[in-house]
This record gives structure tokens, sequence and C-alpha cells, in this order.
């Protein structure tokens, strides 16, 4: 029994230096790096690169189904009135200034600070692409809690004549404040 103990206490005191020694390891592995590491420089996007094939609001108003299944931009384009959870009514230019949907992609919504400031009369630069509305794009958005009611399933199936733009990009533009942007105080 005493061979035994004397078998354990060597263990236990390799055991020791084996922990003492990664101790050191590691340490010395992590200084290193922080010493021969290059500082990674994160660059915001250029926001002019995301513009892709841009249009005036003017040109896609002509003929909005010209440009179905491609990827439009358009700025300067005022938020008319949220549409469910993930759309956007816009008025197009024609003569009878008809509204056109815009719809929030997921990943578009992931990013909360930039959707969160999106309400009625926000003017906005959208890229995304031209899509149809059918019957499987209205069951995969209600699949993606895109309606707040029954009422807006039935408004996004009434407009087969009227495709819309699923957003991938969305910018909100600043505006002046009414009144000229001044303070007001003297």
């Amino acid at each position: 029994m005493a061979t035994l103990l004397k078998l354990r206490a060597g263990a236990d005191r390799l055991g020791m230096r084996l922990m003492i020694t990664s101790f050191v390891v590691i340490a010395g592995f992590t200084y290193w790096l922080s010493v021969t590491a290059k500082p990674t420089e994160i660059l915001p996007p250029d926001q002019e690169d995301e513009l892709a094939n841009l249009i005036t609001l003017a040109q896609f108003s002509t003929g909005p189904d010209e440009y179905l299944g491609e990827v439009v931009s358009l700025e300067d384009i005022e938020i008319v009135a949220n549409f469910g959870n993930h759309g956007h009514w816009i008025n197009l230019v024609d003569v009878n200034r008809n509204g056109y949907l815009l719809y929030v992609s997921d990943s578009v919504r992931a990013d909360t600070t930039a959707v969160s400031r999106v309400a009625e009369g926000t003017t906005v630069a959208v890229t995304g692409r031209v899509v149809a509305t059918t019957d499987s794009v209205v069951d995969v958005w209600e699949a993606a809690g895109a309606f707040t009611s029954e009422a807006d399933r039935m408004v996004a199936q009434g407009t087969r004549y009227l495709n819309f733009i699923e957003v991938t990009g969305i910018r909100v533009l600043e505006t002046p404040p009414p009144g000229g942007g001044g303070s007001g105080s003297g």
C-alpha cells in the first residue's frame, strides 16, 4: 500500500507541474499574438456602392413591369404608409399616383436601426429586386409574419397587377426640418 501512495504522490506533483506549464505556455502565446497581430481596420460600407442600376422614380413609374426580375435602386422616395410588419407603400409619379409596395427582406429587418427610422413621411433610398406578386409569394410572407391582419393578406393578394420591390438595402435620407432648418430663437 505504501508503494501505491508513493506512486500517487509522484503523479500529483507531475500534474501540478503540467498545469503550471500549460498556463505559462498559453500566457506566452497570448502575449506573442498581441505583439505580432496587425490591427484590423473595419471600413463602413460606402453608401454609393450599394446603389445598383440607379433609376429615378419617374423612370420607374412609367413602366414598373419593365424592371421585373431586375435589381434596381431608387433614391428620394417618400414612404406613404406602412403595410403590415414588413412592408411600406410608396406612390408612383404616374398620372394616377398608383401605390407601390416595398417589401423589406429579413436581412434588412435585422438592421433594426435603419428599419426603425422608416416611418410615414420618411424619404429613403432603396435597393431591391422587382418581383411579381403570386400566391406562393403571399404564402411566404404570411409564414414570415408580414401581415398584421387578414385584411393585409387580402390587399396583398388583390395587387396582382401591382408587383413589388423586395428591399435588400435601405437608407434613410436626411431631410431638413420644416422652416428652413433654423432654431427659431434669436
